[in-house]
């Protein structure tokens, strides 16, 4: 389901495109496809957005005092997700144009690397993250975000433009370019401790590679690669009174279906 304003925006176009071209164009289509999303690991390079006073454990008693703009960071790798994509196009001889909705998702696999003002926090109890704790957690910071948890999710809204390779067969090798607008929406809460919650909106483009094959004058089966960049998310930790920069990368291979009419 489409819930964000900036896509929201973009979907009068569908009307528009159908209206506007249909002179020029040879046919219509419409396609579908489901595939599995690789996203890129993803470094969380953040800032304090205020002063912020350690919890007390052992090794930092007293607390320690981490001033406004003071940088704080980890890394976050992921599980393979799942990918699906819908267009509406037309094709023109050898070229292609369309407006694509396309979602991919990932689950967190783990966390690592957690450091704050240049101090490596993944020996030290994971009290230290709470402000006004007192005494240990019993468990470390590096073993409390190993537990992984969360989703990474990215909805996008793209203007794509193809060029189809003519065979003398029913096989049609195709390359492919996109822009467009990217919402990416991170939830990171390592042993269910809500870390990250939040979402933001971007630009991304992306390269596309692919293959059809004519099943019949009007269905064709094609498979694609995409490599999809967005724009780094600015979000908002809820553990911390910080903001972080996330980079949103992934590569999608994708199997599917076109109509032409």
């Amino acid at each position: 389901m489409l819930r964000h304003s900036s896509i929201l925006k973009v979907l009068p176009l569908v009307p528009m495109l159908s209206l506007s071209l249909p002179a020029l164009a040879q046919s219509f289509y419409v396609s579908g496809s489901v595939g599995k999303n690789y996203q890129d690991d993803t470094s969380n390079n953040g800032t304090f957005t205020s002063n912020f006073t350690t919890g007390a454990v052992t090794g930092v008693t007293p607390p320690l005092d981490i001033a406004a703009g003071s940088p704080v960071s980890w890394h976050t790798n992921y599980d393979n997700g799942d990918a699906y994509s819908i267009a509406f196009g037309m094709k023109l001889e050898n070229y292609r144009f369309e407006l694509e909705y396309a979602m991919s998702d990932a689950d967190v696999d783990n966390h690592q690397n957690v450091d704050a003002a240049g101090i490596d926090l993944s020996g030290i109890d994971a009290g230290v993250l709470i402000s006004g704790n007192v005494g240990d957690l019993g468990v470390t910071t590096a073993n409390l975000v190993a537990d992984g948890r969360g989703d990474f999710e990215t909805e996008t809204l793209m203007l794509n433009a193809y060029y189809d390779f003519v065979t003398d067969s029913a096989f049609t090798p195709y390359v492919g370019v996109g822009i467009g607008t990217a919402n990416t929406e991170i939830e990171f809460r390592p042993s269910a401790v809500g870390v990250l919650s939040d979402d933001d909106d971007g630009f991304v483009y992306q390269f596309i590679l692919g293959i059809s094959y004519d099943i019949n004058d009007a269905l064709s089966a094609y498979g694609s690669y995409t490599f999809r960049d967005a724009d780094e998310a600015s979000l908002d930790a809820r553990l911390l009174p910080a903001n972080f920069d996330i980079n949103n990368e992934s590569n999608v291979l994708n199997v599917g279906l076109r109509y032409s009419f």
